[in-house]
């Protein structure tokens, strides 16, 4: 075990033999008894989950009858644990949601965005291209059901706030009294890096959430979309790893047959880079086969020298 309090370099490139790039961060892999290896800050340091708590925040849906009652398919399931794209996939199928339980656009309090995959793109962005509504609809839908004021609901005295900080507690076993908000206005809790990897396994180790993460499993691709981690690694695991990524570069996967986690979390916020840690990680763990070169860094057109990763040996 790796009891530093600073991060590591995860991936290095090179120019002529000398280093020219580093990249920073902290890599854990546990299983359901222990973090048993990890490279990087240590496992009490505080952590804002950022959208890698979206499955978590979405649990609250189990504890109550809103799925039955409400008939939610597993498209919307997995779009409500989404950092989705705002592909045209997407917008599709939150505006048929919307329809569905006539809830206004206007009632989601997330900021209008341009969307993740450009490639349709019109110019008009909006907020249901912004990568964070789904879950802004699931907490208006889970406060429709539940009788609350549908106007607030990101202030975190309101009663789905206090809902999902309790959920919180009870997954990762921590009450945490650090409060910040994410990028989208809603509420996040800070926790040490071990107590995140706990919420996980007993979110994973519960029958009653089978139902969203399996609702992921089915629907990779309304979970994140064109050139998202995590639906690339969900659907190359073929069903035998689940992966859910965060803003300030967290990547957490699971695999259902080992029952372990995976966590990593980069000091820079750079998605390819934590790609290709990701995959090199995997590969070395046999939990993946991908061919990393198809991923290799560019810089201006420009290969730069292989990358070494210095966790795994």
């Amino acid at each position: 075990m790796n009891n530093s309090n600073s991060a590591q370099i995860l991936l290095r490139t090179t120019r002529n033999g000398y280093t020219d790039l580093c990249w920073w961060g902290s890599v854990y892999l546990a299983n359901s008894s222990k973090i048993y290896k990890s490279a990087g800050f240590d496992i009490d340091t505080i952590c804002f989950m950022r959208s890698l708590a979206k499955p978590l925040q979405a649990s609250i849906l189990c504890d109550c009858n809103i799925i039955k009652d409400y008939n939610i398919t597993n498209k919307e399931l997995a779009l409500f644990c989404a950092s989705h794209a705002g592909s045209l996939e997407h917008i599709k199928q939150l505006k048929k949601t919307l329809k569905r339980f006539k809830i206004k656009t206007s009632l989601l309090l997330c900021e209008a965005q341009k969307p993740l995959d450009l490639r349709n793109f019109k110019g008009r962005k909006t907020k249901l291209h912004n990568n964070c509504s789904a879950k802004h609809l699931m907490m208006v839908l889970a406060s429709k059901y539940l009788g609350y004021d549908c106007s607030n609901y990101t202030n975190p005295n309101h009663p789905i706030q206090k809902l999902i900080y309790n959920k919180q507690v009870e997954l990762s076993k921590y009450k945490s009294d650090i409060l910040t908000f994410d990028g989208c206005s809603t509420p996040l809790w800070g926790l040490p890096v071990k107590n995140i990897i706990k919420a996980y396994f007993n979110f994973f180790h519960d029958e009653k959430y089978k139902v969203l993460y399996n609702a992921v499993l089915k629907n990779p691709y309304l979970f994140g979309g064109y050139n998202r981690l995590d639906s690339e690694i969900i659907t190359l695991g073929k069903k035998n790893l689940f992966s859910k990524v965060g803003a300030g570069g967290f990547v957490l996967v699971y695999n259902f047959k080992l029952d372990e986690i995976l966590l990593v979390k980069l000091t820079q916020n750079n998605n390819e880079i934590r790609r290709l840690i990701t995959f090199d990680i995997l590969n070395k763990l046999n939990w993946l086969n991908v061919d990393v070169e198809e991923f290799e860094y560019n810089q201006k057109k420009q290969k730069v020298a292989k990358y070494c990763y210095e966790f795994m040996p």
